[in-house]
């Protein structure tokens, strides 16, 4: 399937393996250039290795950051330039009962789970705008 992301620049949090790593796989394969990201830089440059491994060609880059904690949030941000394509995966959670979890760790959820995505989308979605590729008639989605 041809989504048009030749020439487009891809951005996926959390995306060193599992779900994150699948879609960034996905994004390569289409021939969007596509930036990695996880908490470590260790981890980021080993994704970044196996996709260029695994889609020979692709422009794969990474940026490590945690998202837990707001340096590095800045940083990657500052960093990241202009995407075109914004995928929010990042996320966190513990398995223990509802009522043992404390305020603390459902603060760190919401900052890391729905604030990660929000700050992303604010610094991604004026670019987006401007080069008429975030409207829902010109996106690689609503062609598919």
């Amino acid at each position: 399937m041809d989504l048009g992301l030749t020439g487009k620049r891809a951005f996926v949090s959390g995306s060193t393996q599992g779900i994150g790593y699948a879609v960034a796989r996905a994004l390569a394969e289409e021939g969007a250039a596509v930036v990695l990201n996880g908490r470590t830089a260790a981890g980021v440059d080993a994704a970044v290795e196996r996709l260029r491994a695994v889609v020979p060609g692709a422009d794969v880059s990474g940026i490590a950051a945690d998202f837990v904690d707001p340096s590095q949030v800045r940083g990657l941000l500052s960093s990241l330039g202009d995407v075109d394509v914004l995928v929010n995966n990042v996320g966190v959670f513990d398995v223990a009962p509802f009522d043992q979890i404390a305020d603390d760790e459902w603060q760190r959820y919401l900052d890391v789970n729905l604030m990660s995505g929000v700050r992303l989308s604010r610094h991604a979605l004026p670019g987006m705008l401007a080069r008429g590729w975030a409207g829902s008639s010109s996106s690689a989605a609503s062609r598919a």
